[in-house]
């Protein structure tokens, strides 16, 4: 199957006649038929039902009509944006980026790089931190923003915001009226974990808060992103750990209470990762709206 036997297949259908659709591809119908037949075998169900005076599509072939439109205008949609990078009239900056880096350093970048450079498309993709590698060895962005990133093969890593974490708890917990919590108040508390991902750096960073308690935590649920993981605590499930960034804009559902732990174990970090290699003039414009990294927070008096 092929741009070309779609194409064909949406003249025939908005024709509903092989000479007409023929005619209007500039092609003998036979040669129409025959990409028509092709079609069929490759998807091995009937499109047409050529018995039919008018002819008329099958089931198949009305659903087959509308994706191939929409496929054939994306190509058309993708197929002039390349044109014009090509041509130097336009640009193009990939973003992968974790869920809690909305809550601090990347709006601001966002806003910064989109007026001083409206004509590149910005193209944002929400994944993991520990998604964001493969994407940048894969090319598929430019930059990688997440959180406790690990040195990346052939990558830069810039901090970007140093902050303390934050523990979540569901209104109605025993601590919720707390100032502070030590990691030991919480042993008998579920614990709501997240990235569920196999090289989670940050879920390792969180059991490391409880391992330097000298507490074992009781992982009662893994969550695949932060959202997920505060929505969990709101009902009652457990408790979870966000940075300050997160609490600051946080549910109104649930109650944010700091950490009475060594101030250097309980950092956490935002930093952005690229390619040491790449040379785009878009990204290191983007690197230059990303806020400079801050000073690491200083214990409380």
């Amino acid at each position: 199957m092929n741009l070309r036997h779609l194409h064909a297949f949406v003249v025939l259908a908005e024709e509903l006649n092989f000479s007409r659709a023929a005619d209007r591809l500039h092609v003998a119908q036979p040669a129409l038929s025959q990409q028509i037949r092709a079609l069929e075998d490759r998807l091995g169900t009937q499109l047409v039902d050529r018995g039919s005076r008018p002819l008329r599509l099958t089931e198949a072939g009305s659903y087959l009509c509308i994706e191939a439109r929409q496929i054939l205008a994306s190509f058309d949609q993708a197929a002039l944006g390349t044109r014009e990078i090509g041509l130097g009239l336009r640009g193009w900056l990939g973003i992968g980026f974790t869920r809690s880096s909305m809550y601090s350093v990347l709006p601001p970048a966002l806003k910064a790089f989109h007026l001083a450079y409206p004509n590149v498309e910005l193209k944002l993709f929400e994944m993991l931190t520990e998604e964001q590698t493969d994407a940048l060895h894969e090319t598929r962005i430019h930059i990688g923003i997440g959180r406790q990133v690990q040195d990346i093969a052939g990558c830069t890593t810039l901090p970007l915001l140093h902050e303390r974490v934050t523990v979540v708890l569901s209104p109605d917990h025993p601590l919720a009226r707390a100032k502070s919590v030590r990691i030991a108040q919480l042993a008998d508390t579920p614990l709501v974990l997240y990235p569920k991902h196999s090289n989670g750096q940050y879920s390792r960073f969180v059991e490391s808060l409880y391992r330097n308690a000298g507490v074992t935590p009781h992982i009662a649920h893994q969550a695949y992103e932060i959202q997920t993981a505060i929505a969990l605590v709101a009902a009652g499930l457990g408790v979870t750990f966000v940075g300050e960034s997160v609490a600051r804009h946080g549910r109104s559902d649930v109650v944010y209470v700091r950490l009475n732990a060594p101030l250097a174990s309980q950092i956490t970090t935002l930093s952005a990762s690229f390619r040491s290699d790449d040379t785009s003039s878009h990204l290191q414009a983007f690197l230059k709206c990303l806020a400079p990294v801050p000073r690491k927070p200083r214990a409380a008096l």
